[in-house]
C-alpha cells in the first residue's frame, strides 16, 4: 500500500510528538537526506538525527503542528509552529520551563515515498526571547 506524500508526513509528526515514537519519525527520510537551513547539519540521516535529538532535548514534548500545506508535483511545502517546552540546554542556555512558540516554513523533496531534501527557515531568535536568552 503506497500513502501519499502529505499522509507520510501526518505519520511522522505524529511519531516527531510521541516521545514513545520518536525513532519512527526518522522514517520520513532517506539515507542521503540533505538539511537546508539548519548551520552545521551535513548531509546524511545520522546527522539529521542528531540535529532533532537535540531538539528534543531542549524541548521535551515537542510538537509540529501544520498551519498550511500545499502540494506541488514532488514537494510539500509547509507553514508551521512547533510548541514545546524549554526543559533541557538549548544553545548553551540551560532549561528555563518556559514555553515556546517556534514559527516556520518547510519545504520538503521527495523520491520513492521518502524525503530526499528538506529546506526550513524557522525563528530561532524568536524562541530564544521567549526563553529569556536576549536579556
Amino acid at each position: 500500500m503506497t500513502h501519499s506524500n502529505p499522509q507520510i508526513l501526518e505519520r511522522a509528526l505524529a511519531d516527531f510528538a510521541d516521545p514513545a515514537s520518536r525513532s519512527s519519525y526518522f522514517d520520513l527520510y532517506s539515507p542521503d537526506i540533505v538539511l537546508h537551513g539548519y548551520d552545521g547539519v551535513e548531509p546524511g540521516l545520522e546527522n539529521v538525527k542528531r540535529f532533532y535529538e537535540g531538539i528534543w532535548t531542549a524541548f521535551p514534548d515537542a510538537r509540529v503542528e501544520v498551519e498550511d500545506l500545499l502540494e506541488g508535483g514532488d514537494k510539500l511545502v509547509v507553514r508551521f509552529t512547533l510548541t514545546g517546552t524549554h526543559g533541557g540546554p538549548f544553545d548553551g542556555i540551560p532549561a528555563t520551563g518556559k514555553p515556546i512558540r517556534l514559527p516556520g516554513i518547510t519545504i520538503l523533496r521527495f523520491d520513492g515515498g521518502k524525503c530526499v531534501e528538506h529546506w526550513s527557515v524557522a525563528d530561532f531568535l524568536t524562541v530564544l526571547g521567549q526563553i529569556g536568552a536576549l536579556g
